[in-house]
């Protein structure tokens, strides 16, 4: 039992057969303890009319010696007693064909003294009122006791008080006590087979209730499982290499939602693939021309082509140094992917810092005619890295001093914000392209024409300022620049208070 089909199922049809379950035990116990009110209310109107035509019949015969003396007169007394219908509002009324009388008998009392001691008349079936209650053994539990409490007829009696008793008046007094024996069984032999056989029709309804409830829940388990199947399937061929696999997406529900999910990811992978494989491709680039040229520039020095002499040392050392560029540029990407760039994180004065770096490209930029303005604060307090911020910086004005035109602007703007520092870097161009713009901060990723590979760089200066940026909890991006050419935004958090 593995599959979630199986697991749906077998669940669903569990909670079926536990609420049938329930029903059957609750209708059981409703049918039992509606039989059992059924009863005492027939009790109660058996005992309410025999009670005055027992009050009647003492009051005829001057007092229960006739019944002391002759237990038989009990069931003549019973044979002959003629039942009180009810009418819709539960009142006693007359059979049909009997005079009303004052009395509360009928008159029965009367003929039931006649017929004591001769019987019922021969050849004529005497009326039993007690027939239909004869089934349900209620003939065999009535009892009847003096005033005193103390047994005179009918069944016999444990503990009188413990039942409910119907007083026999006699005149204006109690002469006494009639009353029904608790059934010690629980239901009489007809009402149990009247509720095996409700329980049998119960039972079978059931049965196709359950068979039922288990095709639909066949039906929903099919329906929950085959698009999970399908989603499995999907994910098996991802976790394969297989990244041009889609699962199809069947509804607007959670497995629907997830089939999406599955969709994207399957889409960051294949773009991952894809960048991974560029990356690599433009790793090999970079590293085989500097690499190219020291073989080339050995091999002539080999061969006597070329004099070991200060400017070929000079060539060769300018070349190293672009390499070890490149090698402390993948390096300091590989630990940003790891999540170990190491951060030295200490108070330190930013505009200060920034007019350090600045200073290092002044002269750089004159020479091309680009003026650098700077507006910074007079103060300002950041809790950084600053050799990390020295780097980041010093990447951006390298950016802008290898690709804005010649007697072009650079700006450099500093502002506090709510959250921490905000940072401008905006030039005077060439601009970018705004379809280039979310890519500018990706590895080894150029412009092409304006801001091309002839400047020099590897590809990775933008992509290790996004690294640094993060790194330190805040946000690059790139836009158009009041000045015509590129605009960088960077907000960091982390100036200390009172700065």
């Amino acid at each position: 039992m593995r599959s979630l089909f199986a697991k749906i199922l077998l669940a669903q049809v569990i909670a079926v057969v536990l609420a049938l379950l329930v029903v059957v035990i609750i209708t059981r116990a409703s049918l039992d303890r509606g039989f059992i009110d059924f009863l005492e209310r027939q009790e109660s109107a058996v005992l309410e009319h025999l009670a005055p035509v027992l009050g009647e019949l003492y009051a005829t015969r001057g007092g229960w010696d006739f019944l002391r003396d002759e237990p038989h007169n009990w069931l003549h007394v019973l044979h002959e007693a003629r039942p009180l219908r009810s009418d819709a509002a539960g009142r006693a009324r007359l059979p049909p064909g009997a005079r009303r009388r004052a009395g509360p008998s009928e008159g029965l009392a009367d003929g039931l003294a006649d017929g004591l001691a001769k019987g019922p008349p021969a050849g004529e079936e005497p009326f039993r009122w007690l027939r239909s209650f004869d089934r349900l053994q209620m003939r065999q539990r009535l009892f009847l006791l003096d005033e005193r409490r103390e047994y005179l007829a009918g069944a016999e009696v444990v503990a009188a008080g413990r039942q409910p008793l119907q007083p026999v008046i006699a005149g204006d007094s109690t002469v006494g006590w009639v009353g029904f024996v608790p059934m010690r069984q629980g239901l009489p032999p007809e009402a149990r087979r009247f509720l095996r056989g409700q329980l049998g029709v119960l039972g079978v309804s059931l049965l196709v209730a359950l068979v039922l409830a288990g095709g639909l829940s066949y039906a929903l388990a099919r329906q929950l499982s085959r698009p999970v199947r399908r989603l499995g399937e999907t994910v098996s061929e991802l976790s394969r290499g297989h990244y041009g696999r889609r699962a199809a997406v069947t509804g607007h529900d959670e497995i629907g939602h997830l089939a999406d999910n599955v969709n994207r990811l399957a889409e960051t992978l294949e773009q991952n693939r894809s960048a991974r494989r560029r990356w690599m491709a433009d790793i090999a680039h970079e590293l085989r021309t500097p690499v190219a040229i020291l073989k080339g520039e050995v091999e002539a020095l080999a061969d006597g082509v070329r004099q070991p002499d200060r400017r070929t040392f000079a060539s060769l050392a300018e070349e190293i140094d672009q390499l070890g560029v490149l090698v402390n540029d993948l390096q300091s990407l590989a630990l940003a992917d790891a999540g170990a760039l190491n951060l030295q994180q200490q108070a330190l004065d930013l505009p200060e810092l920034l007019r350090q770096v600045a200073d290092a490209f002044r002269d750089r930029m004159a020479e091309r005619g680009i003026r650098l303005e700077l507006e910074l604060p007079g103060a300002l307090c950041l809790y950084a890295d600053p050799q990390r911020l020295r780097q980041l910086f010093h990447n951006l004005l390298e950016n802008a001093a290898r690709y804005v035109s010649d007697g072009g602007r650079v700006r450099l703007i500093v502002d506090r914000t709510p959250d921490g520092v905000g940072i401008r870097l905006e030039d005077s161009g060439p601009g970018v392209g705004e379809n280039h713009l979310g890519r500018l901060f990706e590895r080894f990723y150029r412009v092409e024409p304006g801001r091309s590979r002839a400047g020099g760089g590897s590809g990775l200066g933008l992509a290790i300022c996004r690294s640094i940026v993060e790194a330190h909890g805040g946000r690059i991006h790139a836009e158009p620049s009041p000045l015509g050419g590129l605009a960088i935004h960077l907000a960091l958090p982390g100036v200390v208070d009172g700065a």
